[in-house]
């Protein structure tokens, strides 16, 4: 299906977009225009995934991704032959994403299955090691330091143990080391 995804190393350009994947509640996108090199996850309720003429009807134009493999000048009908007769994500589909929780409740030490981002098909076992702020740090069980990250603490990368569960995504074992 095709929808309007926001491109994620260039976030000021909405693009055409690809479900090439499915699991669980993530998809995994590909830009119309790019390669499989530059895929990307978001949950089915991401803000910054819309049905097809949602960039049009708010003033905006389509834009080819970032390292879109054509001369530029090109873009105008590859966008008219990637979107003739392509089966379009029905709008009915999409949900609003749900709100950010008022405050960061999270402490150190609690557990959660995260997003790993440097392996994005991915979700893990994972405990808070820090807390700062709106912060928190991301660590892996059973991994060394390397996987570790800090986000924000309403981040749509962290989920409460039980979600790959609940959703039918794979939840990986953790690591040995």
């Amino acid at each position: 299906m095709k929808l309007e995804a926001q491109d994620p190393r260039n976030t000021t350009s909405t693009c055409i977009a690809t479900v090439v994947g499915l699991t669980g509640a993530r998809l995994r996108l590909r830009l119309d225009g790019s390669d499989n090199k530059n895929d990307f996850w978001r949950l089915v309720d991401s803000a910054e995934i819309q049905p097809i003429g949602n960039c049009e009807k708010n003033g905006g134009m389509l834009q080819p991704p970032l390292g879109f493999r054509l001369n530029a000048s090109s873009w105008p009908m590859f966008l008219l032959k990637t979107l003739n007769g392509a089966e379009m994500a029905p709008i009915r589909i999409f949900h609003k994403e749900p709100p950010s929780p008022p405050h960061n409740y999270f402490k150190m030490g609690m557990k959660l299955e995260a997003v790993d981002r440097k392996n994005p098909h991915f979700i893990c076992p994972a405990t808070i090691g820090e807390v700062r702020g709106s912060e928190v740090l991301v660590t892996f069980d059973g991994w060394r330091g390397a996987f570790d990250y800090w986000c924000r603490f309403d981040s749509r990368d962290i989920f409460p143990v039980g979600w790959c569960s609940l959703t039918g995504d794979n939840l990986q074992p953790p690591g040995t080391k």
